[in-house]
């Protein structure tokens, strides 16, 4: 998981998860700005709305006439309302109705925060700090007395914080555990890259250690056979040859992989033929071929063909196609290798006649280390970097490769390259 990810990423990686965790925090906070705004904006309207509904009901049960469509603002204050009352005088009486009714419309409109109300013949304010609802109930007599009813709250933090506790306390879990899943994920991140780096450095000591054996071992061979005539044709002596090139090769296919994942390769270019390098590989693999009895089809067209790529490796890719539909059979193998031509691109295709791949298994076997299901073919061995190795040298030729298969039916393998 997270394979994707190269070591050097991983600061840039902290660095985005740290910006976007703080681009969080900031809308939030926005968020919840907004919310407190537009509660506050709410809780004076409805204020307003008891302190209306309060004069209508007066109103109506009194001779004052009561005109609530004459609201203004008063001294400039938005929260100041005045309503006129066509009755200059209250009594006390009609003060403690006022206020009674008063406190069960506020009730009504769910406001149970404290307040004081008072009837003022000058302007009314509230407590420092706090926040004051004034409704002007002059006589529509000019000489007359102006009454004011006053509704002040000594704050309004109680209701709002009410209001937003929920908010604000799931936007500190859902940050909080944003930010542990965050950098666990990131602490995370860094142990696996740095025990992935170790694995590295361990398989890449353990190959090179391996190499100067096989090297060894090969040129003993070579030497046995040029002093001793005899044992140069000897079939053991070959399987000895074959066996070494094999296990040289899976160890620089683990060298290869390592150097592509660490930026160290360098891609060598040279004019391949590929008619050639196609019946290279199928001589060199001839013994294994005699000994599993199997048959291969060379379809080429005529002429030529020709692309820039690394010899080598080319040759390594077409040798494991070639293993793999020999390995993974559980008949007589029988291979065919066609070329096709694309125009600025040639394909190759690989079609076998062996157990075949299933549908979820296609999915698997480009990655590294992932072996598939080989039924009853117990013999079949490897690393599972084979095909893994494939895809990335045909991808550093800038091509690609596509499989199509059927359990017991077979497969056949695609690989688009460009021929410039």
């Amino acid at each position: 998981m997270l394979s994707w990810i190269k070591s050097n990423q991983i600061p840039f990686l902290s660095t985005f998860v740290c910006l976007a965790l703080m681009a969080l925090m900031a809308f939030q906070i926005n968020w919840l700005s907004q919310s407190r705004s537009l509660i506050e904006e709410q809780f004076d309207q409805k204020v307003n709305l008891a302190i209306g509904s309060t004069l209508s009901d007066f109103n109506a049960q009194h001779v004052t006439n009561l005109d609530l469509e004459s609201v203004q603002n008063c001294n400039d204050d938005d929260n100041c309302q005045y309503i006129d009352v066509a009755n200059g005088t209250l009594s006390y009486s009609d003060k403690k109705e006022l206020e009674k009714s008063l406190s069960d419309n506020m009730s009504c409109f769910g406001i149970d925060e404290k307040y004081n109300v008072d009837i003022f013949t000058s302007s009314c304010a509230a407590p420092t700090g706090g926040k004051s609802f004034c409704c002007k109930i002059p006589s529509t007599e000019t000489k007359a007395s102006n009454y004011k009813l006053g509704v002040s709250f000594d704050s309004k933090d109680d209701y709002i914080w009410d209001q937003m506790i929920y908010m604000v306390l799931s936007f500190i879990l859902i940050f909080l555990l944003l930010s542990a899943v965050s950098f666990y994920t990131l602490w995370s991140l860094y142990k696996q890259k740095k025990t992935t780096a170790n694995n590295i450095d361990f398989f890449n000591n353990t190959a090179h250690e391996l190499k100067t054996p096989l090297t060894n071992i090969s040129l003993a061979i070579n030497l046995l056979s040029r002093k001793h005539d005899t044992i140069k044709e000897d079939k053991y002596v070959e399987i000895i040859k074959s066996e070494n090139n094999r296990l040289k090769d899976q160890i620089e296919r683990v060298l290869f992989l390592s150097q592509v994942e660490n930026g160290e390769y360098r891609f060598k270019k040279e004019q391949i033929s590929l008619n050639d390098l196609l019946k290279e590989v199928i001589g060199q693999m001839q013994l294994i071929i005699e000994q599993k009895d199997a048959e291969i089809d060379l379809d080429l067209p005529f002429g030529e063909w020709e692309i820039q790529g690394d010899y080598y490796h080319l040759s390594n890719v077409f040798r494991n196609l070639i293993d793999n539909a020999l390995k993974y059979c559980d008949r007589k193998p029988k291979l065919n290798v066609s070329l096709e031509d694309l125009g600025s691109k040639v394909k190759l295709v690989f079609k076998d006649n062996g157990i075949g791949i299933s549908k979820d298994d296609q999915e698997l076997i480009f990655e590294k280390f992932q072996r598939v299901n080989t039924g009853n073919v117990r013999e079949a061995k490897g690393f599972g970097i084979g095909l893994s190795y494939v895809k990335t040298v045909i991808e550093m030729h800038k091509g690609f490769i596509n499989v199509e298969s059927k359990l017991n039916e077979g497969s056949e393998f695609q690989l688009i390259i460009p021929n410039a």
